[in-house]
């Protein structure tokens, strides 16, 4: 056995343990308290030793292991070789069971709510972790059959920096989610339905911000380096993360109004047990297999396939039987003319909706495999379906405002609100003027401005009282951002397809677009130049790829990376499709000797240079004669130009030599040679890409970012009102009253205390 699947194999001996210690801990053991924490101690020690031998051996290559076989290779640089630790399955394993290790501590403070009871509901949550990795298909530190001499590397998409942070942010996501569920169901089991807001309103935000960052880090990665246009693509397994943030989401809706109002106790009993389902959901969506013929995302289906499902039938099993076994007292009805209360439990019904909506297309493969054959809804299906729940959620969040806890008079909040819809339909009539279209994009497009003019002002408002409340105005105004860059960059973009050959401009989208060819050097990552020339502006050199990767596919796999020119209101992405070589010869011409191709002689003259006039480009020209069998002698100048970025040689049509490119390629001035590429035929090498405009994008993501710094500013006002008010608070000394062997109350165990804060 090796020395990591030996820390795997503690790592579940100590969490039984310290399973088992925290359940008698919560009996009332106070003695149990002081074993839980020493195996909970040695548990984390365990996974953070287990961590530290897998990234030893990658960085190290450590090719005995699958794993490092796997997802890593000695040409790899430094930083994806270290993101190849969550490049595939088991290390993510190992990456999440060591973030909820370390995620518990905070749970068991002295002073933290019901710490032993919610321990253990819990640590169960990393056991599960931990079983997976004690399945060969889920451990780590599994030995090869034989020791190769490199690895077969990262997979090329997965090499770019976005990618070094999302899955890290996703799983943290996962892990921290995981506590809102331990505490509704410790909740449950101490009859105890609302002491658990303050911390699972803390603990939900954090899981809300982080799964939510790795969701967006992922789309700015599908949209900077997948090339296929767009941030999000509805895939099965995108989908898969997003079902447990929409109903964190509603969830956090839910305790707000409850810390409120009292309302909503059972309902947000149900979405915290919800959300760490669907997290359990997401994994085995992703892990087990079942999606591999329907995502690019998914794993191939191994060995976890039972374990994932065992995993989640005992959770979903656990979480009913305590919601029918303890019904939690029915909170207060919700007051119609409590604007506020009100409005936010609209929200969260429809933050639901929006969930059973993604979760119904996101389990279509394996729904309708049960029927009849296999299949995925269009992306389509999600927009109609959705479209219409975020037309009302916007207009509640452009009227609410300016809403009190209750509506005295609806006069004034009326005006206030007719000014923001007045600023909203101007902005409208200006993007159907632009081009906006569309019956429920126009109407979206409008409360989107409608939601953003309204928050704006309320930040202001709130602003001017209190800095650290504006966390939910801030993030009310970042989703408003967020839904007008969507609406405007994926319904009003413009797209269409070009054909670019070799040196001739193309006109396209109002930009002119030239292929210059292929940049020397960027083999085996080939890189191919596109020059854009915006009207009346200055030229930019885009550069798109495309390389072939080997792959456990038996064809290889073609990468295609999109090159992208942001501008202040629209962003310009050139996808590359193919690449038409054409029919080409190289010639090699020696200065004073003929050479005949086809008909015609060929004979290189002489040199000739120039500088342009920044003095920083030299451009030379080789002088080419030629015969033709008919008509006269004809004198061309192929010319190239020596930039920083090497030799660009612009593409020449010879008028006695009909279909035939001569492009000059390379130098060897001491020999008096240069070199020709001729392309014979009616079409030279031609790059096909897809060009689109997509309006917008710049506040699409900036909303994104607003949407995390609100939430963060939420998180840090409600830590820093918990701290003020446990300083504040009275302290009382609750004797705790230990069993022993035989259940007898232990008079020495009982003279033990702990302090808890009141609450």
């Amino acid at each position: 056995m090796t020395p990591g699947s030996l820390c795997i194999l503690l790592a579940a001996v100590l969490g039984a343990a310290a399973w088992v210690s925290a359940i008698r801990w919560s009996l009332g053991n106070a003695s149990a308290e002081k074993t839980f924490r020493w195996t909970y101690h040695g548990l984390t020690a365990v996974l953070g030793l287990a961590t530290v031998l897998l990234m030893v051996a990658i960085l190290t290559h450590d090719f005995r292991y699958d794993y490092v076989i796997g997802y890593s290779s000695r040409d790899l640089p430094l930083l994806y070789l270290v993101s190849a630790f969550w490049g595939g399955q088991q290390g993510t394993f190992l990456l999440w069971a060591l973030a909820g290790a370390l995620i518990g501590y905070p749970l068991f403070r002295k002073r933290s709510w019901e710490p032993a009871t919610v321990m253990a509901c819990y640590v169960p949550t990393l056991l599960y972790m931990v079983v997976l990795m004690l399945d060969r298909g889920g451990n780590p530190f599994t030995l090869a059959a034989s020791i190769p001499a490199d690895g077969r590397g990262l997979n090329p998409l997965l090499q770019d920096p976005w990618m070094a942070i999302h899955p890290p942010m996703v799983f943290l996501g996962y892990a921290a989610m995981t506590v809102p569920a331990a505490l509704a169901l410790a909740a449950l089991l101490k009859h105890e339905e609302t002491k658990w807001l303050d911390t699972g309103l803390r603990w939900s935000l954090l899981g809300w911000i982080s799964l939510g960052a790795g969701i967006i880090l992922g789309g700015f990665w599908a949209y900077k380096v997948l090339g296929w246009g767009g941030y999000w693509g509805w895939d099965p397994v995108e989908n898969a993360s997003l079902i447990p943030w929409i109903i964190v989401t509603a969830l956090l809706h839910g305790l707000l109004v409850q810390r409120a109002t009292g309302a909503l106790r059972r309902t947000n009993l149900v979405l915290a047990l919800s959300g760490y389902l669907l997290v359990l959901y997401a994994t085995f969506l992703t892990r087990s297999g079942v999606l591999a013929d329907f995502s690019v995302h998914s794993f191939p289906k191994g060995s976890l396939y039972r374990v994932l499902v065992g995993i989640m039938l005992v959770t979903l099993v656990v979480s009913a039987f305590a919601l029918l076994r303890r019904k939690a007292e029915k909170g207060a009805e919700i007051d119609p003319n409590g604007a506020w209360p009100f409005a936010l439990s609209i929200v969260l019904g429809l933050f639901m909706v929006s969930a059973v909506v993604v979760l119904v297309g996101t389990s279509w493969p394996i729904l309708s495999s049960l029927v009849h054959r296999p299949a995925v809804p269009e992306g389509g299906f999600y927009n109609r379906a959705s479209l219409p729940l975020y037309l009302v959620l916007l207009a509640i969040l452009g009227y609410v405002p300016y809403a009190g806890w209750r509506v005295a008079s609806y006069r004034p909040v009326m005006i206030k609100a007719g000014v923001s819809a007045a600023v909203a339909l101007a902005a409208t009539i200006a993007a159907a003027l632009l081009g906006g279209h569309g019956i429920l994009f126009l109407p979206l497009f409008f409360m989107g401005v409608f939601a953003l003019a309204s928050n704006l002002w309320k930040l202001a408002t709130v602003g001017r009282v209190r800095l650290l409340n504006t966390g939910a105005a801030l993030a009310h105004v970042g989703f408003a951002l967020m839904m007008v860059g969507i609406v405007a960059s994926s319904a009003w973009d413009r797209e269409q397809e070009v054909a670019l050959p070799l040196g001739q401009p193309v006109e396209a989208l109002g930009r002119i677009l030239t292929y210059r060819g292929h940049v020397d050097g960027s083999a085996p990552r080939d890189e191919w130049r596109v020059a854009v020339l915006e009207p009346g502006g200055a030229e930019t050199t885009a550069h798109v790829r495309m390389y072939q990767v080997d792959s456990n596919s038996p064809e290889p796999q073609l990468m295609r990376n999109p090159a992208i020119l942001r501008s202040l209101g629209e962003d310009l992405y050139l996808a590359p499709l193919g690449l038409d070589p054409g029919t080409t010869h190289d010639l090699v011409l020696t200065q004073g000797q003929p050479v005949d191709v086809h008909g015609a002689r060929l004979t290189f003259v002489k040199y000739r240079t120039s500088t342009d006039a920044s003095g920083q480009h030299m451009r030379v020209e080789a002088i080419v004669e030629i015969t033709a069998e008919q008509g006269g002698p004809e004198t061309v100048a192929l010319p190239v130009v020596m930039t920083q970025a090497g030799l660009q040689g612009e593409p020449v049509r010879p008028a006695s030599l009909p279909g035939v490119t001569l492009t000059f390629q390379r130098m060897a001035v001491e020999q008096r040679q240069v070199m020709v590429a001729m392309r014979e035929g009616a079409a030279s090498e031609t790059l096909v890409v897809q060009a689109s405009i997509k309006p917008m994008m710049n506040v699409l993501w900036s909303g994104t970012m607003l949407m995390m710094l609100g939430c963060g500013v939420a998180v840090t006002r409600r830590y820093l009102d918990h701290r003020a008010a446990m300083a504040a608070a009275p302290v009382e000394r609750v004797e705790t009253v230990a069993k022993g062997k035989r259940g007898r109350r232990s008079a020495a165990a009982a003279a033990r205390s702990v302090q808890r804060a009141r609450g």
